[in-house]
């Protein structure tokens, strides 16, 4: 019985990680509403990057290949307001250029 509730408890505990990588990385503004549009967007396929993986000059091209990626994988498309939500709080928090 002791072995049966600590596997249990194991895998309760692997299984709540699963969902919650945003405690793991701390991203800038982590309650605001851009952050939550950015993380819903960008997690549907992948773990959402740092904003600071790229420099603000990439970000663009960055997104246009998840929206093509999105649109082969037979997904719906980012709208463009939140496309541009997206691209704008990458940019905000981006990598500052000689980094």
């Amino acid at each position: 019985m002791k072995l049966f509730l600590l596997t249990l408890f194991s895998a309760a505990v692997l299984l709540s990680a699963c969902d919650v990588p945003s405690q793991l990385i701390n991203y800038p503004e982590m309650g605001s509403a851009r952050f939550k549009n950015y993380y819903a967007q960008c997690s549907a396929c992948h773990a959402p990057p740092r904003p600071t993986a790229h420099k603000a000059s990439e970000w663009p091209s960055v997104i246009a290949r998840m929206q093509e990626h999105r649109i082969e994988n037979r997904m719906l498309p980012m709208a463009a307001p939140e496309m541009i939500a997206v691209r704008d709080y990458l940019m905000q928090h981006a990598a500052k250029p000689g980094n």
